[in-house]
């Protein structure tokens, strides 16, 4: 009877020892088991919500729980940025992370997180250029003219942006940096009043995501003048890039992608990658992608990381060669 009594206390103590070892595994198996968010830093409906929406129905599926969009609008972004920063890092909170928050580093000097030490990178997403465009109504048709005639009237040719601080904002500066000219920053507040007055003609030069410009191309009502991707765009194959108008080292694109908060498990930010990776490879989700202006791009959560880091690293660069002045 003793010996069958330590027999069962034996066995007791291995199935117990066995659940310790497994547990972790047990654990991962159940993730996820309640709806997961992903937070974006932008109101609904607009350019960088897209994605993000296309991402969350195609991961209810593959994740088997809800994934939600949850808008949390505000200081470009870094509202949205700071919260998952703060969040619990169970898998469970996903910041929709933007080329804006790279700027943000640098333009903002009072942020409460960092993007390269709060957030662990799960994916890019997507990958959109720029265009240089200019109302018809100015007498230029190519880079060339354009910097030209910016030089003949420094600092009396203005563009416009949605907003200081953003990458159109870079984007122009840079130019401006790399061709020895200077045109006159007008920031508006959002794409829509900028897009209302570019298209009447009162600022006559932008440099705006892609996003919905190619159609206003076509129809005569702007002329585009180049892009900013390294390769030409699909959509307006004879508009040449910057690089192509003499400016080899001009190339810049905004971004989108996902990442949790940093501490999040290692097995659960590769769960997410592959899925995401899955996703974002699929001809009909590549498809409503580029027919939004963007392409569709994929990474490991390591070259997805220090691809971030660069980026911040050069939007820094970026302001402080132009000397932009920042808050």
């Amino acid at each position: 009877m003793k010996k069958w009594r330590l027999l069962k206390v034996a066995r007791l103590a291995l199935v117990m020892a066995l659940s310790s070892v497994f547990a972790p595994v047990f654990a991962q198996d159940a993730y996820p088991n309640k709806p997961v968010r992903i937070v974006v830093g932008y109101p609904p409906g607009g350019a960088t919500d897209i994605g993000a929406r296309i991402m969350a129905q195609k991961l209810t599926v593959a994740l088997g729980q809800p994934v939600i969009v949850d808008n949390r609008a505000g200081a470009g972004g870094n509202i949205a940025a700071e919260y998952v920063a703060r969040a619990a890092p169970d898998g469970y909170t996903i910041y929709w992370i933007t080329s804006s928050t790279a700027i943000s580093q640098t333009w903002y000097s009072n942020l409460k997180f960092n993007i390269v030490k709060d957030f662990a990178p799960i994916s890019q997403v997507t990958s959109l250029g720029s265009l240089v465009l200019v109302h018809p109504s100015l007498p230029v048709k190519s880079i060339k003219e354009l910097v030209a005639l910016a030089k003949e009237n420094p600092g009396k040719l203005d563009y416009s942006t949605s907003g200081a601080g953003g990458a159109p904002h870079l984007a122009a500066e840079w130019f401006n940096t790399m061709a020895g000219i200077h045109m006159t920053h007008i920031p508006y507040k959002g794409t829509a009043p900028q897009l209302t007055d570019l298209l009447a003609g009162i600022v006559k030069i932008a440099i705006p995501t892609m996003p919905t410009m190619p159609e206003f191309v076509k129809q005569g009502k702007l002329r585009a003048l180049a892009v900013t991707m390294a390769e030409r765009d699909p959509f307006l194959p004879d508009v040449p890039t910057l690089k192509e108008s003499g400016y080899p080292d001009y190339v810049m694109t905004g971004w989108h992608g996902m990442a949790f908060p940093s501490g999040t498990p290692k097995e659960i930010v590769d769960r997410l990658n592959k899925e995401v990776v899955q996703i974002v490879r699929m001809p009909d989700v590549k498809a409503t992608l580029v027919a939004a202006g963007f392409s569709a791009v994929t990474n490991s959560p390591e070259q997805f990381a220090a691809f971030i880091e660069g980026e911040t690293k050069k939007f820094a660069n970026i302001i402080k060669t132009a000397k932009i002045v920042t808050e």
